[in-house]
């Protein structure tokens, strides 16, 4: 019986010392979080606790104290390095941070709240300074956490998924201009380090922003935008996006007037360079397009954009790309320099592009009849050479014979009338035009330095 009651009051302390030892694992783990922002030029300038028995909920404020050792920190990363302006946007920011977890260790879920509390210090100066009402406005919109992102993520297998709260948001300025935003529905879910996820996927139900003066207007709408996107390193990634519906709209007297419309987009892009050569993938589609302007209009359906690169040198590839992120960082004349030597460098070892398609089903202009469209398509291969750059600075002109290349270019008759009406200069284009149908067609082949257009060679 001692025994017994020996082992009941055994688990009893246990389980009564569970939250505590949970407790302290998670105070560990944030802590260790919280001296890497400090290494990196973040200041944790004000903390609160309130722990209950089962749970612990916790408030931070971090100031951005020195912009440049974050944005280093940041760099790491990223395949592109941060602009200096960020620098700027950045120094001085104030962001609040709520997290709450359950003191027993069997749970791994922490839930989080990222909202900013102030802007950069030089923005908060610049809105003092230009329009008071405006700054109280944005920093009582701040304050109020008006922008926030919520996390619920899980520390053992690093899943986590969210939402940024709704924006409903209309201020007119001092100028009397009206402006309004909104955002609603976004919603995301991941897995993966939160800095640099392995994969990704977010919904945005939609996004408005108007600015209204008198019979000025303008307006930006975006309607179910997704995303997903997998990461096996900073060069090997798939990315995909739709977006059902985008409009673009300026009005104002009427030679500046402008509207934009596109239905049903899908973009989709790709890396690997996981095998021998580089490769890079870009797929882009849309269902309707609408361009208006005082006087004229254009309407388009059935749009597509399909090219990739292949056969690159990873070598060389690497060495331009950091040289690239680098320059964005730090551009100069140097870098310029470092930049071209590189792609020339990358040339050398020879590519291949291929479009396989880029084409208009239809095409509608200024509210005539709808007509046919064109379709383009290339394969283009620049052969390896280890004199590029030497017959570079001897004459460019001896580099084409690098190139080969076949393409096919077609266009309906009645459009390819309508462009010789609109550009005199294609009539030249006549000589070589081949009839195929309703279409008119351009073979075009390069060879050792040899254009012909429909086998007739171009002089």
């Amino acid at each position: 019986m001692k025994k017994l009651l020996l082992f009941l009051a055994m688990i009893i302390i246990t389980v009564s010392l569970l939250p505590i030892m949970g407790n302290k694992l998670a105070d560990k783990t944030l802590n260790e979080r919280i001296e890497i922002l400090r290494a990196n030029g973040v200041e944790l300038s004000n903390s609160t606790t309130d722990a209950s028995y089962f749970t612990t909920k916790k408030h931070y404020e971090f100031l951005v104290k020195d912009a440049n050792k974050l944005v280093q920190y940041l760099n790491q990363y990223s395949d592109n390095q941060l602009p200096p302006y960020v620098n700027a946007l950045i120094d001085g920011v104030l962001i609040g941070t709520d997290l709450e977890y359950s003191n027993f260790p069997i749970s791994d879920a922490l839930s989080v709240d990222i909202y900013p509390l102030s802007l950069s210090t030089g923005m908060m100066q610049d809105l003092k300074s230009e329009d008071i009402k405006f700054y109280r406005y944005v920093k009582n919109l701040l304050e109020s956490k008006g922008v926030l992102y919520h996390i619920n993520y899980n520390i053992n297998n690093l899943d986590f998924h969210g939402y940024i709260k709704d924006i409903q948001e209309e201020y007119v300025l001092k100028d009397s201009s009206k402006v309004t935003l909104a955002l609603s529905n976004v919603l995301y879910q991941g897995n993966g380090e939160l800095i640099a996820p392995k994969s990704l996927s977010s919904l945005i139900g939609a996004i408005d922003f108007n600015v209204k003066k008198g019979d000025e207007e303008f307006t930006i709408h975006m309607k179910n935008f997704t995303s997903s996107s997998a990461f096996e390193s900073e060069s090997t990634y798939m990315s995909g996006g739709k977006i059902e519906q985008f409009n673009f709209a300026i009005k104002g007297r009427a030679e500046n007037n402008l509207r934009i419309e596109v239905n049903d987009i899908h973009l989709n892009i790709s890396s690997n360079t996981q095998g021998e050569k580089a490769e890079f993938y870009a797929k882009t589609s849309l269902k309707d397009l609408l361009v208006e302007t005082e006087g004229s209009s254009l309407k388009g359906s059935d749009f597509n954009y399909d090219v990739s690169l292949s056969e690159i040198d990873k070598v060389s590839l690497e060495k331009l790309r950091v040289l690239i992120s680098r320059s964005k960082a730090n551009a100069s004349t140097q870098s310029e320099e470092e930049i071209r030597n590189s792609s020339i460098d990358l040339l050398s070892k020879g590519l291949r592009l291929s479009i396989a398609d880029v084409s208009l089903s239809e095409i509608q202009i200024n509210q005539q009849k709808q007509i046919e469209g064109f379709s383009f398509k290339v394969k283009l291969d620049v052969k390896e050479d280890a004199d590029l750059q030497k017959k570079l600075d001897i004459s460019p002109e001896i580099v084409i014979k690098n190139v080969d290349m076949n393409a096919s270019l077609s266009f309906s008759k009645e459009l390819f009338k309508i462009i010789n009406q609109e550009i005199p200069m294609v009539v030249f284009a006549n000589a070589y035009a081949k009839e195929v149908g309703e279409n008119i067609i351009f073979d075009i082949q390069l060879n050792r330095g040899e254009l012909s257009v429909n086998n007739q060679m171009l002089r």
